[in-house]
């Protein structure tokens, strides 16, 4: 997506966190919000800014139903056309979400996302807030996918407890597998519930990757479930032996940007200039992050050359040009060690490919 123009503005508009928020007055225009800071910003030509997919989307125009009703004997048929709802009313919307980043605190996280709950109101009859134990952010499963933990042999951690409850349905069974040293260790199985939270002690010890799933009986789809105080122990948590993870320690990144450690980190093709708070980031941390790009896409602009501009002096990291070098996202394919011929480069382009990170 390709923005032209910022507007400061000094309106009425509030922020509360840093992300892109539906602009109520034009829906060609969104509010993105960055460090306490409000900009409105407007979506290419015929697109239009979606709540529920979080970017600017072609502009289609909405169906009509035409319902005719009769005034009187005396009066002609009154035709009024009413648009449908559109997919974006009825959804649930999770343009908030934050993906937890391979990395964090050592392990390596699949489908794990953050949530801050104050920020939906409307959910407070859901899972979303029963779960809620310390503070006010949550994680949950995407699309009632497969959430994993895990950690590389011959790492091994511990999982003791947490907190959890249904998103959105009663009668949901929450089982798990474990793996102890990649082979079968234990399993169990819980009833959990939507507007009661459930404290689940499963005091596994030296595993190295834990597999949740919810799910309904007899149905083909997987529930979405939301945990909080996740406690775990393990010599690559902390330097103390034992650490209660509470989500909300995590802090969120804005859109199409990826969580490691305490910093937020983005591919943008502008040529090495980083946007205000941020700086080039280093080779070493985009080798131990670039998967967590795989879905994301471009911070504003698709880049002009496929070598990442880094702290380093020469870019050395690359994507292959038979994969997705200088395309529209979400990115199938991410940078990576002399990726697409890129050794000791140092010509830069105007729109190079740039690695960026929250100072």
């Amino acid at each position: 997506m390709l923005i032209s123009t910022i507007i400061p503005i000094d309106g009425a508009f509030k922020c509360m966190n840093n992300d892109m928020f539906k602009n109520p007055d034009n829906h060609y225009t969104f509010w993105h919000c960055f460090h306490g800071s409000h900009y409105l910003k407007p979506c290419p030509t015929n697109f239009i800014w979606s709540q529920v997919e979080c970017q600017c989307v072609r502009n289609a125009v909405l169906p009509t139903v035409t319902i005719t009703t009769t005034v009187s004997t005396s009066s002609p048929p009154t035709t009024t056309e009413t648009a449908l709802p559109t997919t974006e009313a009825i959804s649930r919307n999770f343009c908030f979400k934050v993906l937890i980043s391979n990395g964090y605190h050592g392990l390596k996280w699949t489908n794990a996302y953050v949530l801050d709950t104050e920020i939906y109101p409307q959910w407070s009859e859901s899972g979303f807030y029963s779960a809620v134990k310390s503070g006010t952010w949550v994680a949950f499963n995407m699309n009632g996918d497969r959430m994993t933990i895990a950690i590389d042999t011959p790492n091994k951690f511990s999982i003791k407890s947490f907190v959890v409850s249904s998103a959105w349905n009663d009668r949901v069974t929450l089982s798990m597998v474990s793996q102890r040293a990649s082979t079968y260790y234990k399993e169990a199985s819980f009833k959990i519930e939507k507007n009661r939270s459930t404290t689940i002690e499963l005091n596994w010890l030296d595993i190295n990757t834990i597999t949740f799933y919810a799910s309904i009986k007899n149905s083909q789809h997987g529930e979405v479930f939301v945990m909080d105080d996740l406690c775990l122990d393990s010599n690559t948590l902390s330097t103390s032996t034992s650490t209660s993870t509470s989500v909300e320690t995590i802090d969120k990144c804005s859109l199409n940007e990826a969580l490691y450690q305490t910093h937020c980190y983005y591919l943008d093709g502008v040529g090495g200039e980083c946007r205000y708070g941020y700086s080039l980031g280093s080779e070493t941390i985009l080798s131990l992050i670039a998967d967590s790009f795989i879905g994301l896409n471009y911070k504003t602009a698709i880049s002009g050359n496929c070598c990442v501009i880094t702290s380093e002096k020469y870019s050395n990291y690359g994507v292959n040009s038979v994969d997705q070098c200088n395309t529209q996202g979400p990115f199938t394919a991410v940078p990576s060690l002399n990726g697409g011929g890129c050794r000791n480069h140092t010509t830069e382009h105007p729109r190079q490919l740039t690695f960026c990170m929250s100072n």
